[in-house]
């Protein structure tokens, strides 16, 4: 029983000090191997002024740390521009400033959906107490999974991240779009950090803007 107990307490340790956030998948142009920018323009699709600036303010950050110019998009654009909706001719006209001003890709994050689940059944209460080994314990230890009351919810934001290069003479071209999933807590400063680990792994295993 202490060994069950023991490794109950172990892998609880352990969970608490897992990333909130994994990739989910990705997709790689094929035709790009390798891909590095001196200059990338982070931009955070969201109406939340202050998670923007907190996601943008992480990526910029973490790819100055591997000798890059990171800007963030809410201190390049003006507040005219996300204040309103913009056509194909001005985007166009963006990417030749952009160009200009010596960048040469782009980061945009977006949040694509979310979604409520219920955590599961403590392993303590699975592995520690045995209450599994006759029917009326096991019902009588579990039933308040019928009471959403009784249970404990946490949710999960859907996030899509897509790397552009703006390279002269090129459209505005894919290089890689990856679904990162994020399990919200108490802190979001801690969301954006985790968030921000996996891209930069995910990048990094791909060749793209940092190299291994």
């Amino acid at each position: 029983m202490n060994k069950l107990i023991t490794t109950a307490f172990l892998i609880i340790m352990f969970c608490s000090g897992c990333s909130s956030s994994r990739l989910e998948n990705e997709y790689k142009n094929p035709e790009t191997y390798t891909f590095e920018a001196n200059k990338v323009l982070v931009i955070g699709m969201t109406a939340d002024i202050e998670l923007r600036r907190g996601f943008e303010k992480n990526v910029a950050e973490a790819l100055e740390k591997n000798n890059m110019i990171g800007v963030k998009s809410i201190d390049f654009f003006e507040t005219s521009f996300t204040n309103r909706k913009q056509t194909i001719e001005e985007l166009n006209a963006l990417e030749s400033q952009l160009l200009e001003a010596g960048f040469e890709a782009i980061i945009l994050t977006k949040v694509t959906g979310q979604e409520t689940k219920v955590a599961l059944i403590s392993i303590y209460d699975a592995l520690g107490t045995g209450q599994h080994k006759t029917f009326d314990n096991y019902y009588y230890g579990n039933q308040k999974l019928f009471y959403k009351e009784d249970q404990e919810q946490y949710t999960i934001y859907f996030t899509e991240t897509t790397l552009y290069c703006i390279c002269p003479g090129k459209a505005r071209e894919l290089l890689w779009q990856g679904n990162i999933e994020v399990t919200k807590s108490p802190k979001s400063k801690r969301n954006i950090k985790d968030f921000t680990k996996t891209l930069i792994k995910s990048l990094k295993e791909n060749n793209l803007l940092i190299m291994q």
